[in-house]
């Protein structure tokens, strides 16, 4: 006799320490092509530019991700919302909204003070997490008490990356403060390194970019590559994922690729 086994919930925290590498991007974007594949899918918005909850439709809700790591007690799941796509509330796809600017900054000094207030996230989501297949965290570029939640409570990380100095850079420093923090080894640390916003037309970069990854982590780096496309601008502006915009825009193939590269990474 056989029993079928349940599949563990992937928790993925997407961070770079640099800026401007599309991590809320990506997270949005993979987030609502991994819910096209009928896998249950959780948003968690610790960016304090607030930029998931507002691509997700969420700026207005009445709970935060601060009312649940502010308090043991809250009952998280009053701060997950359905993520509204298309103007249409989504099955599949929920998120913990963050908020804008200072209201981050003010949660992360809250904190400090807090008992465990690094497994805080962890802690709360283990009462929920059974209920999804993928959480994915959208992370800020600094460090933060916030940020070590995050690193604390993931099972995987994703790495967006420029092919610049700075950005892989940026890859390099949040990998050695995950093993700081988890006390583990980098060989330990299932993680993908994702080339995003690449121009084609950027020779020397893109020569740099392909032989960093090919000799730091040949294992490691993302099949995908995110291609530097107008139709992401676009996609920006309206708040709707890329293949929501223009489903056949070629453009709109690259985190539809990369969500099945994701689910394989078992």
């Amino acid at each position: 006799m056989t029993t079928s086994m349940k599949l563990l919930t992937r928790i993925i925290m997407i961070g770079c320490r640099k800026g401007g590498v599309t991590k809320t991007t990506t997270t949005v974007n993979l987030g609502y092509e991994l819910s096209q594949h009928g896998k249950r899918v959780l948003v968690l918005d610790f960016d304090g530019q607030g930029d998931s909850t507002k691509f997700y439709g969420r700026e207005d809700s009445e709970f935060y991700i601060g009312d649940a790591l502010l308090d043991r007690k809250f009952d998280i799941t009053k701060a997950i919302y359905p993520a509204i796509i298309n103007d249409i509330e989504q099955e599949n796809l929920h998120i913990i909204p963050g908020r804008r600017g200072d209201i981050m900054t003010k949660l992360d000094m809250d904190m400090i003070s807090l008992t465990r207030r690094e497994e805080r996230l962890k802690l709360h989501l283990d009462k929920i997490k059974d209920n999804y297949d993928f959480i994915l965290i959208d992370t800020n570029p600094g460090t933060s008490v916030l940020g070590l939640n995050a690193v604390m409570a993931a099972t995987e990380y994703l790495f967006p990356t420029e092919y610049k100095e700075h950005s892989l850079d940026g890859v390099e420093t949040l990998l050695e403060h995950i093993q700081d923090v988890k006390f583990v080894e980098e060989e330990e640390i299932k993680f993908m390194v994702v080339p995003s916003k690449i121009s084609k037309t950027a020779k020397k970069a893109l020569d740099y970019g392909t032989g960093y990854l090919a000799e730091r982590w040949p294992n490691n780096t993302a099949n995908t590559t995110i291609w530097d496309r107008s139709l992401f601008t676009e996609a920006e502006m309206e708040h709707e994922p890329a293949s929501v915009i223009n489903r056949g825009h070629v453009a709109a193939r690259y985190y539809k690729e990369l969500a099945k590269e994701v689910i394989a990474n078992v």
